[in-house]
Formats: structure tokens, C-alpha cells, sequence
């Protein structure tokens, strides 16, 4: 029987984040992308991701927003959940100040229209030695390019008010693991080195990397992970 496997991307990404893993993978592995709906919360995004899949029990991987809107699903719908792989994830609630940045964004792009992600902010996701990996660069810009604008008002609004997990997973029956970058800019080491203390009833495993992208960049060691944990 193949071990199946749902996909949930993160922050206007695609299919395309997945395109240097599955290729590590035989075919007892099945996997399948599901996109984030296009809804303004978190519980309209999960509603939807459970109407969507037929399967009544599912191992669910999301990648940095989509490993929040995982560990969502799973805290909802606990019954329908094998186990959790959250990749390059905080389960955690924004700063006011983080909150307020976001805001600014969407307003400033209803005021000068949606441009997509820029090359520097591309850049700053992956590590050093990737800075000019045209090919990645690009692959990061194009997924940006491809969600578009809908999606990046949708997804903008469902995170500005995100509520902190992290006790509820403590708390929970869910088989859940971290995977995650030590020197990651967007996940905080201090944020998890705490809640790893807390959370005796859940897997954390970090790797020595600088990159947010470890779909795209730390792939072989993801895939390591994922067959140990699935």
C-alpha cells in the first residue's frame, strides 16, 4: 500500500515548491498538492481543505504557512489526522508590530498594485551559497507570479489575526514533528527552543542551514525526515 501524503504549500507558493522533493521518492509514496483556498480565516481555509479530500484519515505536510494551516486542521478535525510533518513552521501568533506591517502591505497594494515578489526579497529566503541560483531565484518569483493577486490579498488577511497554537498542540493527541532550519530568519530559535521544552508529546527536528526554502534547498534532508516520520 503507498504511503500518501497531502501537501499544503506556504505564502504564495505552488505546486513548483515540491519539484525538487517528490523526485527523491519511489512509488510507494503518493503525494498530493492541495492549494490554500482562497478565504480570509483560518477556519473557512480548513473547512474547505476538508471538503476536499476524500480520504478519511490523512498524514498531512505543510511548508511555513501551510504547516500553521496544518496544525489548524489537525486541532479541527483531530478524528481525520495520522500525523502532522509542519516543515519550516511556527505555531505561533503575530506581534502587533508584524500584524501592522502586513496591514500596510495589503494597503499599499491596493494603492499601487500588486508587482509580485522582488528579486532581493527572493534572495534573502535562500542560503548564501544559493544567492545566485538563477534557476531558484527565478522558480520563487514565477510561483509569486502565479498565485497572484487574489491569493495575496487572501492569504494576507487570513494570517494578520493568527492565533498562537502552541498550547492546544501541548495539549492535543496529534502526532506531530517540526522540521526546521537553525538559522531560518522567519522561524524564531528561540520560539522553538522554548516550545520544545514545553511540548514533550511532540518531534522537533532542526538542521544546521540558513534557508527558509527547505523544500527547495534542503531537500534531500526533508526527504530523510518525511520517510522516518510517515
Amino acid at each position: 500500500m503507498k504511503t500518501k501524503i497531502y501537501l499544503i504549500p506556504g505564502f504564495m507558493n505552488n505546486e513548483k515548491l515540491w519539484s525538487r522533493l517528490i523526485p527523491l521518492f519511489d512509488d510507494s509514496y503518493e503525494f498530493i498538492h492541495l492549494e490554500i483556498p482562497l478565504e480570509d480565516s483560518f477556519d473557512k481555509i480548513v473547512e474547505v481543505i476538508d471538503k476536499r479530500i476524500d480520504d478519511q484519515v490523512i498524514n498531512l505536510l505543510g511548508f511555513s504557512l501551510g504547516g500553521y494551516i496544518a496544525c489548524y486542521f489537525g486541532l479541527k478535525y483531530p478524528n481525520r489526522v495520522n500525523k502532522i510533518l509542519a516543515v519550516a513552521c511556527t505555531p505561533a501568533n503575530l506581534s502587533a508590530k508584524e500584524s501592522q506591517k502586513r496591514r500596510e502591505a495589503i494597503e499599499f497594494t491596493k494603492k499601487f498594485g500588486f508587482k509580485g515578489l522582488s528579486r532581493k526579497k527572493a534572495i534573502s529566503l535562500v542560503e548564501p551559497h544559493n544567492q545566485n541560483d538563477d534557476e531558484l531565484i527565478d522558480l520563487l518569483l514565477q510561483m509569486y507570479v502565479d498565485i497572484g493577486e487574489e491569493a495575496f490579498y487572501s492569504q494576507f488577511m487570513a494570517t494578520i489575526i493568527r492565533e498562537d497554537l502552541c498550547d492546544k498542540l501541548i495539549n492535543s493527541n496529534l502526532k506531530l514533528s517540526f522540521f526546521y532550519a537553525w538559522e531560518d530568519r522567519m522561524v524564531s530559535r528561540e520560539f522553538m527552543e522554548e516550545f520544545s521544552k514545553k511540548a514533550k508529546n511532540i518531534d522537533f527536528t532542526q538542521i544546521e542551514a540558513k534557508t527558509h526554502m527547505l523544500p527547495l534547498e534542503r531537500q534531500k534532508e526533508l526527504s530523510i525526515k518525511i520517510k522516518d516520520w510517515f
